[in-house]
């Protein structure tokens, strides 16, 4: 549901192995910008890149702003556009898109984070895609020994520890450094790295929480969060990197190497069902198929008796489209686009305050496929239930709809995520404010009772609620290792992690004494 859960960030590398004169204008910093844009969906609060370029003063230079990728680097404006990715140009180079989910979203707190140093290869900028989950214990830590985190971030610690790494004058392989700070983080950390030696990295959490793939072809070098970014670039040979690898480009060698042990795998279910770019593949399994199969497997779950000339599948724009599709396909009725997603008004001052306004501006009703129908509705997931709420009030007031069903493609959420995704307290899941303290307490799937989703349901305005399994949601997804290679850890309570434990625990313990933050959501 758009504006209900963000994800934190995406993260990209390039090298390009032939003299920079025979690459477009630019060269590295073009190709960022290039793959920033296909991962715009990860983060639209700012960009920024740092490329390497040995025929400048400044080995390294990083040029990072609030905004869409179109917006930080003009791309609308052709001379403008031209200049800045002539001033950046490089042969290397890493790029970053951001979402807020912790800190604040001024242009400081932009990535990718530049050290300067005087030596070249303690001089380095690094972007990076999670989330650390023992953060407050590794703040201590770092503050018990006189550093000091200006804009108190997960990012901006990680820069420390990087510091820390190379301290002394022997410098260290860099899987060294990687596989060191792996001892330390619990979390998903995900990151793209860049040094004024020109040494690249990009390299993915042991538990492979957030996605990774890479690219190695004779012209280009590269790594990114999702395969769209990388696939323009070559026909083929789009690879995904496993967790606890990295993609090393060092002394104009390119290498994958593993840095630290993979005991077990956590793929975000999340990021099939919501967050990636529908044409990526994630560890080998496409992003469009998996909404497909989600969407056949809540069709063969349905009860109600339903025909075509009074019936109607309508998606909640992007995300829930393949999956109504495959719905509506295997249940016998049309699915169209009731809502109708203007694409072209992002994030801006003026956008209201009120719930209902903000629903009002991203969209626009087809009343003509709408009006007098029942509706089944169809969306990724229901999170806090205010957006599906001002959603569902939207189509009954303006649309004029006779029914309105709702399906969702993910079980219900129950449980926090610490790993970088915008969810963060027990009270503000709508599941949870519709279960007992029993159920609150259990760790382990828990099917809602069917009287929960009812009231879940008669919350949000819809004539009835149904969500997918956790059986269907695996099958789906369908990695060999099933259910143990996935981190479900908002959907059961079981985290892959020591400090996702702890902080359930914590979070729990806050929540039954009512000291939970009031926020305030998108």
């Amino acid at each position: 549901m758009p504006g209900e859960v963000k994800d934190e960030c995406g993260v990209a590398a390039v090298y390009l192995p032939r003299p920079l004169k025979e690459y477009p204008f630019g060269g590295a910093a073009y190709y960022l910008c290039k793959m920033l844009v296909q991962m715009q969906n990860r983060g639209q609060v700012s960009a920024g890149i740092t490329t390497f370029n040995p025929q400048r003063q400044q080995l390294i230079d990083t040029y990072k702003k609030r905004g869409m990728v179109s917006e930080v680097f003009a791309t609308r404006i052709e001379g403008k556009a031209r200049a800045i990715l002539q001033r950046y140009a490089g042969n290397k180079g890493i790029g970053h898109v951001r979402y807020t989910t912790s800190g604040g979203d001024d242009e400081g707190s932009a990535q990718p984070f530049e050290r300067h140093h005087g030596r070249k290869w303690k001089w380095f900028s690094f972007g990076f895609n999670g989330n650390i989950a023992n953060f407050s214990e590794l703040k201590k830590d770092l503050e018990d020994r006189q550093y000091h985190l200006v804009r108190n971030l997960d990012t901006e610690m990680i820069m420390h520890f990087l510091e820390k790494e190379q301290l002394g004058d022997k410098k260290k392989p860099m899987d060294k450094i990687f596989k060191n700070i792996s001892n330390i983080f619990d979390g998903a950390y995900n990151m793209s790295y860049i040094n004024a030696e020109g040494t690249v990295a990009a390299m993915r959490d042991p538990l492979g929480i957030r996605p990774m793939s890479y690219l190695i072809s004779d012209d280009f070098v590269g790594a990114a969060s999702e395969t769209v970014a990388l696939n323009k670039f070559a026909e083929n040979g789009v690879k995904t990197m496993e967790p606890g690898e990295m993609l090393l480009v060092e002394n104009d060698s390119v290498e994958v190497k593993r840095y630290a042990k993979s005991k077990k795998k956590a793929h975000c279910m999340f990021e099939w069902v919501y967050f990636a770019n529908a044409a990526s593949m994630i560890d080998e399994r496409s992003v469009y198929q998996t909404r497909w199969r989600l969407g056949e497997e809540l069709a063969r779950q349905e009860y109600l008796k339903v025909n075509s000339d009074d019936w109607v599948v309508v998606p909640v724009p992007d995300t829930a489209k393949p999956a109504a599709d495959a719905y509506a396909h295997t249940i016998g009725l049309p699915s169209m686009e009731g809502l109708i997603r203007n694409r072209y008004v992002g994030r801006t001052f003026i956008e209201g305050g009120d719930r209902m306004e903000k629903i009002r501006e991203k969209f626009n009703l087809n009343k003509s496929v709408i009006k007098d129908k029942k509706v089944i509705l169809v969306d990724d997931s229901i999170v806090r239930g205010n957006t599906s709420k001002a959603l569902v009030e939207f189509l009954r007031k303006y649309g004029k709809v006779k029914e309105l069903h709702m399906r969702v493609t993910c079980p219900p959420i129950r449980s926090p995520c610490f790993y970088g995704i915008d969810m963060s307290t027990i009270g503000e899941l709508i599941a949870n404010r519709h279960s007992s303290k029993e159920q609150l307490n259990r760790v382990g799937f828990l099917d809602l009772e069917q009287d929960a989703v009812d009231s879940i349901g008669k919350n949000i305005g819809v004539d009835s609620l149904r969500y997918m399994t956790l059986e269907g949601l695996v099958k789906s997804i369908g990695l060999d290792g099933g259910k143990k290679d996935l981190c479900l850890a908002c959907l059961t309570g079981e985290y892959p992690t020591q400090w996702g434990e702890t902080l359930r625990v914590k979070a729990l313990e806050r929540f039954e004494r009512g000291l939970e933050t009031t926020r305030t959501y998108e």
